[in-house]
């Protein structure tokens, strides 16, 4: 799938559920066929900013910028993007809950209560060697980069770096 260059998303995503990702993507390889796609799906409330990234990529894989939250390690004082896949879309929620097969859900997600609106799947999950300042980005069509201390909470639309 092509990727699109003219903007990217900024997420949170609590780090246990990125190390969990990786081991659900590990196990996807080994287990899948040539057809099946292999990807994870992490549930949000941000509907608006998923269906507007739908809107903008044209069918086109994303790139997205995640920011590991609630980490058992110290985080630096200046906030970094320390994980990035591509997003290929979403799915709307079956009661709180993801519609396809539970397999694309990390293990370590099993214990989030079932209040998500929708489901965002990502493939090529991976850890950046080396971590992207936050203070380097800014959303889309603003004219300032976010601060240096800015944590993302929810997901946002952003200038491509």
């Amino acid at each position: 799938m092509a990727k699109t260059q003219s903007f990217a998303i900024l997420a949170a995503v609590p780090e246990m559920h990125l190390i969990s990702a990786v081991e659900t993507i590990a196990k996807l390889e080994d287990e899948s066929s040539d057809e099946e796609i292999i990807k994870v799906a992490f549930g949000s409330m941000a509907f608006e900013v998923f269906r507007k990234a739908d809107e903008l990529r044209g069918g086109k894989a994303v790139e997205v910028l995640i920011y590991a939250s609630h980490s058992d390690g110290d985080q630096p004082l200046h906030s970094e993007v320390s994980w990035q896949g591509l997003y290929i879309g979403h799915v709307n929620s079956r009661n709180g809950r993801y519609p396809g097969k539970a397999k694309f859900r990390p293990p370590a997600t099993a214990t989030d209560k079932p209040t998500w609106a929708i489901f965002w799947e990502l493939q090529e999950l991976k850890q950046l060697k080396t971590p992207i300042a936050i203070a380097s980005l800014k959303a889309l069509g603003k004219k300032s980069n976010y601060t240096s201390r800015f944590i993302p909470e929810e997901p946002s639309i952003i200038e491509y770096h």
